[in-house]
């Protein structure tokens, strides 16, 4: 049986993840990694130390020892350590944001990119350069830090964190192409009834899963 590994840095993103990974691939076995302190560890050292990226290989290969076929990291704030952990695990490891930046630089130049972490910021407007430059497209970035939104999420009052970021979206939606949520606990705000901006808004985890499906199948491995 197809195995995916999923390597997350906070519980709430585990459920609907796995949510959407089993809707789209229902033959693949999942397997969950948390390390719920690695986020404040790097907010604290304000950098992925040789110590936070010793304890996301040894998640790695805690995914290896499960017989995992391939990983999915699903913290944006990580993601910039995949290179490295894939060569220690020996797996194919898979950001969950990279479709995100993409379609991202398709869909227009002006991107505002909303994020409740500081951590998750700068390398969430890398991965979208990055893309740019690979596309040969000018682009700017705007980037609207909403923290109250994470503090609030933390308490677990989601109606609170949805209400601050919903605002923070719709004075992005003035000025910008497209919006990119910067983590994926961020997602749930698309399925709030009713709510609708004029421009696109985008969210890893659909995109993230949808491009593992594809990465899967190619391999030749049971996905559906």
């Amino acid at each position: 049986m197809t195995t995916l590994a999923l390597i997350h840095t906070g519980p709430v993103v585990i459920a609907p993840t796995n949510a959407i990974a089993r809707s789209l691939m229902p033959k693949v076995k999942l397997v969950n990694f948390l390390d719920d302190a690695i986020v404040g560890d790097i907010f604290k050292a304000n950098e992925i130390t040789g110590a936070i990226r010793s304890r996301l290989v040894h998640l790695a290969q805690a995914a290896v020892e499960a017989n995992a076929d391939a990983i999915l990291v699903t913290c944006s704030s990580i993601s910039e350590t995949v290179p490295a952990i894939a060569e220690a695990c020996g797996l194919p490891v898979y950001k969950i944001d990279e479709a995100m930046a993409e379609q991202a630089v398709r869909l227009g130049t002006r991107i505002g990119v909303l994020a409740t972490l500081p951590t998750t910021m700068e390398p969430t407007c890398r991965l979208i350069e990055a893309k740019a430059q690979a596309a040969g497209k000018a682009i700017a970035l705007r980037r609207e830090l909403a923290h109250e939104a994470f503090v609030q999420l933390s308490k677990g009052n989601g109606e609170a964190h949805d209400r601050v970021l919903r605002e923070a979206l719709e004075q992005l939606a003035a000025t910008q192409d497209v919006i990119v949520l910067a983590q994926a606990s961020m997602a749930r705000l698309l399925e709030t009834p009713g709510f609708r901006l004029p421009v696109p808004v985008l969210a890893s985890p659909q995109l993230g899963i949808e491009r593992v499906q594809a990465k899967l199948r190619e391999r030749g491995l049971a996905v559906d």
